[in-house]
């Protein structure tokens, strides 16, 4: 099978699943539009709030690497100077 053969078998395996499984709501309505359909596709996580987003973004805090980095720093910082 070719690689653009294959692309587009899983183009049409995902659009049946989206509407199928209810994805986004899609599953509710009898004909679900292609434009929505594609979108629930190429881009599976539509949201972007405080749970799922980017920590500095909505807390205006640091992110987990950030702090992973932050910490290591430190403990270089301490041995170098010991």
């Amino acid at each position: 099978m070719s690689k653009r053969a294959e692309r587009r078998h899983h183009y049409q395996r995902l659009k049946a699943k989206r509407v199928r499984d209810g994805y986004w709501g899609l599953g509710f309505f009898k004909e679900a539009a292609d434009n929505l359909v594609g979108i629930a596709i190429n881009t599976p996580h539509p949201c972007s709030n405080c749970c799922c987003g980017n920590p500095r973004k909505h807390f205006h805090d640091r992110t987990i690497q950030e702090l992973k980095s932050e910490i290591d720093f430190d403990e270089q910082v301490d041995e170098y100077y010991e």
